[in-house]
């Protein structure tokens, strides 16, 4: 027993030092749900680690009995002369609960880190949640960045034990008579996560005992391989990036396999959520390129091709249109992202984001219509279309732009230009139109 003791110490610290997990002196914030895993993670720290150790345990609300094991493993830090942090979260139950949960988790994790001053945030999981985690993705549709499961490192957050499973971490505990709890919702069988985890799992183990850690080892040859494949793709990047974006025709002059991890990997830097990564959404986005025009909605945002430029946007960063509303003066119309206001003064010099223009009607703030013209100064008119698209304003964008007219009649879209036919000389009476980040 004591053999296989010290076999899976040395196996975390062998992982620990092959991926640099735990810098000497690094502080360590240890996420304790008081489960077997980290339950395991936050006796085995203190021991394997030279840098202070801290430890967070958190109700999410979703049990009643969860304050009572937070209270536990508070307890139980204290014993082994830990600094420990609780926090109550109230959460609801209800759709996205596990998702809801996860955010809340990792959000709290991070405001205790920075408050404490430390670096580093260690989780519990297990060669066992790597494995389900690869599985799940690769039933839901993935490529290779999500079939290599569970990073050991992720930004500021560790995964001491990855190369252990979840019965070897139990049976450490165990093995030093280390109480744990079990969550029921850990075996819920409404969750996917569960199914893969009950169902999926062991129906592997039967057709092979040491399935998962076959599987384990497969997904770390993977991830060995990676960097071949990341410089591989680093170089492809440099023939066919555009900025943020891909050359749509170049992309599809690409190997196949070379075009899909160029555009997860573009949809990646996007900020774009998982949903996004898999292997039918990459499809459908190379489908875009292919057709050289157009948007596609993709879960957590957009991908558009403009002037032959294949871009991924996120959903945040997509303004929505601009509601049409009537505009006082003075007076002002808060938007989502600008205030437009207007003034009534002396004229000065008229800018894009300043116009002093000519009007005795009631003014309207809205997006741009078809049909919408302007003024130049040397004669003539401009499509408002034409004047964005000519500014870089991409159509799918459009919308977002404020335009203030008179009736039909267009005085100034926001931030680019006023209709010349209307802008009020130096010392004349006029309205000021101006726009400002809300």
């Amino acid at each position: 027993m004591n053999t296989s003791r010290v076999s899976t110490d040395d196996r975390i610290r062998a992982h620990c030092r092959r991926h640099g997990l735990l810098p000497p002196s690094a502080g360590v914030l240890a996420l304790v749900s008081g489960g077997a895993d980290s339950t395991c993670l936050m006796n085995l720290l203190p021991a394997i680690h030279e840098g202070p150790v801290h430890v967070l345990t958190i109700d999410h609300g979703f049990r009643p009995e969860a304050a009572d094991e937070a209270a536990a493993v508070a307890e139980a830090a204290r014993s082994l002369g830990l600094p420990v942090h609780v926090e109550s979260l109230g959460l609801a139950r209800g759709s996205g609960a596990m998702e809801r949960a996860r955010d809340a988790r990792l959000a709290a994790a991070e405001r205790v880190r920075m408050r404490e001053g430390l670096d580093l945030i260690a989780t519990g999981h297990t060669r066992t949640d790597h494995v389900e985690t690869v599985l799940f993705r690769a039933a839901r549709g993935t490529g290779r960045t999500g079939a290599l499961g569970i990073a050991p490192r992720r930004g500021r957050f560790v995964r001491p034990l990855l190369g252990i499973s979840r019965a070897e971490a139990r049976a450490w505990c165990d093995e030093r008579g280390l109480a744990f709890v079990d969550d029921p919702t850990n075996t819920d069988a409404s969750t996917a996560r569960a199914r893969v985890r009950h169902g999926l799992v062991p129906a592997l183990e039967a057709v092979h005992p040491s399935a998962e850690a076959n599987l384990a080892g497969l997904v770390d040859l993977l991830a060995d391989e990676a960097a071949v494949v990341d410089a591989a793709v680093a170089v492809a990047h440099e023939r066919v990036g555009r900025g943020t974006g891909l050359d749509a025709a170049l992309l599809g002059r690409e190997p196949i396999a070379v075009a899909r991890l160029l555009v997860r990997r573009m949809l990646e830097h996007a900020g774009l959520p998982a949903d996004a990564l898999g292997s039918d959404v990459v499809g459908a986005v190379l489908a875009r390129a292919a057709t050289g025009r157009g948007t596609t909605q993709v879960p957590g945002g957009l991908v558009a091709v403009d002037g032959g430029v294949l871009v991924a946007e996120a959903a945040a960063a997509v303004a929505p249109p601009v509601p049409t509303a009537e505009l006082g003066v003075p007076g002002a119309v808060r938007l989502p992202r600008l205030e437009v206001v207007a003034r009534p003064g002396t004229a000065g010099s008229t800018s894009p984001s300043s116009a002093w223009v000519r009007t005795s009607g009631s003014l309207t703030v809205r997006a741009p219509m078809p049909g919408d013209r302007i003024a130049l100064p040397g004669g003539g008119h401009q499509a408002v279309g034409r004047l964005l698209q000519a500014a870089g304003v991409p159509a799918r964008h459009r919308a977002a732009v404020p335009v203030v007219a008179d009736g039909e009649r267009v005085l100034w879209v926001a931030g680019y230009r006023a209709s010349a036919d209307v802008v009020a000389g130096p010392g004349e009476p006029a309205v000021n139109l101006t726009a400002a980040r809300a």
